[in-house]
């Protein structure tokens, strides 16, 4: 009997309310409605509408917390005092409550924060719990906290510094609310696919509460409420458009333990090129750059190294990072944070010195200290003023005492290459692309740096003797006729550092091959002319360019006469050399490989049949007269000129011994004579 009054009572109460559908349908009654939600829960009350009777009297004499629902002894015993009151004071009295139980509110329930009929303390601790309406939730949660914003703005602007979170009173009690509701919002957005849309336009409201400064809770839920969303291209977009980056990068410095989440949130919304922009105007640069250089967690420094990986990586800001970034670092820890961020943290901290990178514990202080100053500068800056820009002057750079006024181009310190040419580099060919683009350049100013020049010309030789490949792109980059145009020039340092170049890369076929389509051997008749002191390696030059074999080269010998002039060279004491023997050995090498050319060698050794002092060198042996000197002081390193067999004088043989012909070259003797058959 007592089971079905029961049902019959919920019945009841369904078509009083108009709960039912069907043969049981009754028109809606809000008052009852009310009433019911407040005595038997909202949840409780929709299920009279969603499931059977039998169900619905199971569930209110079963014992249930969820975040729809707090149910057990205690409020089935709160609501049965209620009831009974109500009706003896109708027997008394005649009358009972006039709102119907509407008023009613369980004392379990007076300290819940119940928002859009979901218990919030019950749901943090069941974030998986399936919700009904997920987006619905969310709307609500941001409706809340869009209500206590100006509440906790209020807050902010009074106290003038950290908000005081402490456990008692009534502000407490508000921020602990919003941070409940905080809370669930972001368990709401990970949990749930599909609700982070719900958040497009609030972003100004979830961003401003990353200013709360020491209540740190709100702050670290406002940066992973913020991170849950970042997966959505239209939740990246609305940010960008609300324009509030600079409070999620104050937070990378003011909130340590949120640091990792907050730079794997900038990490997604750098793949909005708008955020980019906004990013470096509002100091993104210098927050990370501190962070990779100061913070003391290495997962920090290496996220901020793949920070700025991503932001380069932006075809239209990107390029500004970079030479942003070329202002404090060295550009091998740049590169190295594009390839493997975690060894620009390893890099960073070593100490090397090699013709890429010079660094140690001097260097990274300053860089450091400038680092830490700036962004303590623009901190205090920003915090009173969040629209605050950040820029460098076009004029900064941080300087390295130990590299000042060292020439480096691309990236490579140049006097420490030319003394380590075998150094590996890391790009070889970005290195070739730069330091031929610095040649021509000086070569074609009408004064440039002597010692620059000097200096570039080395490197370029260096790198072509160590990496003899990169040979190959010159005649391909359309480098030749600038080299020999510029061979004519009045300014004496620029031939010679032609020719060393043109020594280089005479060992190469593909640039002597383009050497013979361009108008060459006049040029270097006039440089040799205005640099005897470079006649050694010219004439070096000219001999690998004729063992070649490439009859365009002999017909440019007969116009521009270098076959007279070289024999002048042969008649000449070459006082200005430390070797003539060796400069004398080269000049006949190459009259030798002319008389080889099929087409023209018959004029050449006509040419050379007029000359008494042909007849005295060319049945000489000229090889052992080739030294292992350096050439002019520019070919560096352990092996000889172009790997030839080299024998310096003999001890104590005088300056005209040496500079004296060669010896007549000894017939061969016979085989029989080598075995002593007579």
């Amino acid at each position: 009997v007592s089971n079905e009054l029961a049902r019959l009572s919920i019945v009841c109460l369904g078509r009083l309310g108009g709960y039912f559908s069907g043969e049981d349908e009754t028109p809606d009654n809000p008052a009852i409605k009310k009433a019911l939600n407040a005595m038997l829960t909202p949840y409780l009350a929709e299920q009279l509408s969603k499931l059977p009777t039998r169900q619905v009297l199971k569930l209110l004499n079963s014992n249930t917390e969820n975040p729809y629902l707090i149910w057990d002894n205690a409020t089935r015993a709160e609501l049965g005092e209620f009831l009974e009151a109500q009706q003896m004071a109708k027997i008394r009295t005649g009358e009972c409550d006039p709102e119907m139980g509407a008023a009613f509110e369980f004392d379990s329930h007076k300290d819940e924060l119940i928002i859009g009929g979901i218990f919030v303390r019950i749901y943090n601790l069941q974030p998986g719990f399936p919700l009904v309406d997920a987006k619905k939730f969310t709307v609500d949660l941001l409706g809340y906290l869009g209500a206590q914003a100006e509440y906790l703005h209020s807050l902010m602007a009074l106290t003038a510094g950290d908000v005081d979170t402490s456990t008692s009173g009534t502000q407490a009690d508000r921020l602990k609310r919003c941070t409940m509701s905080l809370e669930a919002l972001r368990n709401v957005l990970r949990n749930q696919s599909g609700s982070e849309e719900q958040c497009i336009g609030h972003f100004r409201l979830i961003f401003a509460l990353l200013r709360m400064s020491g209540a740190a809770a709100m702050q670290q839920l406002a940066v992973e409420v913020i991170n849950a969303t970042t997966a959505n291209r239209k939740c990246v977009a609305s940010i960008a458009e609300a324009k509030v980056l600079s409070y999620l990068l104050m937070v990378t410095f003011t909130l340590p333990s949120s640091r990792l989440v907050a730079l794997e949130t900038l990490h997604a919304l750098m793949a909005n090129t708008v955020i980019v922009k906004e990013a470096m105007q509002k100091g993104a640069l210098i927050y990370m750059l501190d962070l990779f250089c100061n913070s003391q967690n290495p997962l920090v420094r290496e996220q901020s190294a793949s920070l700025f990986s991503k932001m380069m990586s932006d075809k239209l800001i990107g390029p500004k990072v970079r030479i942003a970034l070329s202002k404090f670092l060295p550009q091998i820890f740049i590169d190295a944070m594009t390839d493997n961020p975690e060894a620009s943290v390893t890099m960073f901290e070593g100490n090397h010195e090699n013709p890429e990178l010079v660094w140690n514990d001097d260097t990274r202080e300053r860089v450091n200290g400038v680092v830490k100053r700036l962004r303590s500068e623009f901190y205090t800056k920003q915090k009173d003023d969040p629209t605050a820009t950040w820029q460098l002057p076009l004029d900064f750079a941080v300087v390295y005492t130990e590299i000042e006024g060292q020439l480096v181009v691309g990236g490579v310190i140049l006097k420490l290459f030319i003394a380590q040419p075998n150094w590996v580099l890391r790009r070889p060919k970005e290195f070739f692309l730069a330091i031929m683009g610095q040649f021509l350049l000086l070569i074609s100013k009408n004064a440039p740096n002597g010692e620059e020049l000097e200096t570039v010309a080395q490197a370029v030789a260096a790198l072509f003797a160590a990496q003899p490949q990169l040979m190959d792109q010159v005649p391909v980059q359309g480098h030749i006729p600038k080299l020999f145009a510029s061979m004519s020039s009045k300014n004496n340092a620029i031939p010679k550092a032609c020719l060393l170049v043109v020594r280089a890369i005479a060992d190469n076929e593909s640039c002597v091959r383009a050497i013979a389509g361009t108008n060459s051997i006049g040029p270097i008749v006039a440089a040799m002319k205005a640099r005897p002191d470079c006649i050694t390696f010219a004439a070096e030059a000219l001999a690998l360019m004729y063992e070649r074999q490439m009859p365009e080269l002999v017909e440019q010998a007969l116009q521009a006469n270098l076959i007279q002039h070289l024999l002048d060279v042969l008649d000449s004491p070459l006082t200005d050399l430390d070797n003539p023997s060796a400069a004398k050995a080269q000049v006949v090498r190459a009259l030798k490989a002319m008389l080889k050319d099929l087409a023209r060698g018959d004029e050449v050794n006509t040419i050379l049949e007029k000359s008494s002092i042909w007849s005295t060198f060319r049945d000489q042996r000229h090889d052992l007269f080739i030294t292992s000197s350096n050439v002019a002081g520019y070919l560096q390193g352990p092996t000889g000129v172009a790997g030839y067999l080299t024998a310096g004088p003999a001890s104590g043989q005088s300056a005209a011994a040496a500079s004296e012909p060669p010896p007549m070259d000894q017939p061969d003797v016979p085989e029989r004579d080598l075995l002593g058959l007579g």
